[in-house]
């Protein structure tokens, strides 16, 4: 995921954020981006996004420095780099990518189909498969199961956008703690020894709990590892934990102060804003 999957994901939720509240942008691009037909935009963005993607790759990821070679990283295993947080990582940031850039995209006069079709492409094919072909000509090398849960994201991400229903229901969010007290090994973007990610079932996309105070309760599931740290540590006390949780739907309870800003908790999960059954392994 690295830096450039951080810069993607900031990106996509101020795109995310400009639309849901077009007044705010800038006069200046916004009469620039007018004058560009859906196609030119598209295609502008895509390029921007890809040629970023190079140049930080070869400053600073290592590209072209190796011949091309692939990795076989593995999933969930204690021997792992990161016990799965890592693919949970690039599942979650092609996830946002594709749920923040399809809005973006319909703005533009895209139907609702071609913004997640066109969304879908701009994630996998530069978070996932444009670094993937890169880190093979670096140290790195060219990682299969991260293209895998690369495109399991980019699913999710177009599954959810078409659906609201089904989006009404389903978050899929990563919880970062600058508390936790570990020497991280990496940059702020994979620095998983902080993180969380979790799935939260809302009770208020259900009709039965619409119209009661559980409307604003959640339960998750949720994954975190500790002690692996880019596998920097020993074996013997890494932590692959799974769990369970019942939180506070901090969209639907801020919604009504801050409006469409408060979609920023269907992304993100707060600290200390829920209960939580760990099942350490």
């Amino acid at each position: 995921m690295r830096y450039f999957n951080l810069l993607l994901l900031s990106l996509s939720l101020g795109y995310g954020t400009l639309n849901a509240n077009p007044s705010i942008n800038n006069n200046s691009t916004e009469s620039w981006m007018e004058s560009l037909t859906p196609t030119q935009k598209l295609t502008a963005t895509n390029i921007i996004l890809a040629s970023t993607v190079l140049g930080w790759g070869f400053s600073q990821w290592g590209y072209g420095e190796e011949s091309y070679h692939t990795d076989n990283e593995g999933w969930f295993q204690r021997t792992t780099s990161n016990g799965g947080s890592d693919k949970l990582g690039h599942f979650y940031t092609n996830y946002v990518a594709t749920r923040n850039l399809a809005p973006l995209y319909e703005s533009w006069g895209y139907s609702k189909k071609e913004a997640g079709l066109y969304a879908s492409f701009t994630s996998i094919m530069i978070s996932g498969l444009l670094i993937e072909i890169g880190d093979g000509y670096s140290v790195h090398g060219f990682s299969q199961n991260d293209l895998l849960a690369d495109s399991l994201g980019v699913g999710a991400g177009y599954l959810l956008y078409l659906n609201p229903s089904l989006a009404n229901k389903l978050d899929f969010r990563v919880e970062f703690n600058p508390f936790v007290k570990t020497d991280n090994a990496t940059d702020i973007s994979t620095d998983y020894e902080r993180m969380k990610h979790l799935l939260a079932i809302k009770a208020d996309g259900f009709e039965a709990f619409q119209d009661t105070p559980l409307k604003y309760l959640e339960l998750h599931l949720g994954y975190y590892t500790r002690n692996f740290n880019h596998d920097h540590l020993p074996l013997a006390g890494r932590e692959r934990n799974p769990y369970i949780g019942i939180g506070i739907n901090l969209s639907k309870l801020l919604n009504p102060t801050i409006g469409d800003y408060s979609k920023f908790f269907n992304y993100v999960q707060i600290p200390h804003t829920y209960l939580e059954k760990t099942f350490t392994k």
